[in-house]
């Protein structure tokens, strides 16, 4: 049989294998409450990670709707610089023409007074010769009688 010694010794290794597998258990649980909590924290990361994606993914669409506004009026305002560009070369060459053809009014008008005036001047000089011409007639007719 045992002796008091082994039997404390015995009741000793009894009680510390009792105490070690309390601790066990209490470390299975805290772990258990740590694996736990990871999965909490790793579904709150992912749930948080989600809703930011869902946040980025507006905001993407947002600035993309926006860009492609800006687009849109920047095509519409370079039209319409274009269309008034286009509007003031046709007003532009209306009125080099129409000046062109006041130019070529006036050409022909200068033209016309000038032979008008030339006509008129070989006329008065026509007229001139004859007055010269009856003048030495009668001044020759004044010396020679």
């Amino acid at each position: 049989m045992y002796t008091t010694s082994e039997t404390d010794q015995t009741n000793s290794l009894q009680k510390e294998v009792h105490h070690l597998r309390e601790m066990i258990e209490v470390l299975r649980a805290e772990l258990e409450n740590l694996r736990l909590e990871s999965d909490r924290a790793v579904q709150r990361a992912v749930a948080d990670a989600g809703v930011e994606n869902q946040q980025l993914k507006s905001t993407i669409n947002v600035l993309r709707d926006e860009l492609e506004k800006v687009r849109f009026d920047e095509q519409e305002h370079i039209n319409q610089a274009v269309a008034a560009a286009n509007e003031e070369i046709i007003q532009l060459k209306a009125m080099i023409n129409a000046l062109r053809h006041d130019l070529e009014v006036q050409r022909l008008d200068n033209e016309a007074h000038a032979r008008q005036a030339l006509s008129s001047a070989n006329s008065e000089i026509i007229q001139l010769r004859g007055t010269v011409t009856a003048l030495r007639e009668q001044l020759e007719q004044h010396d020679a009688g």
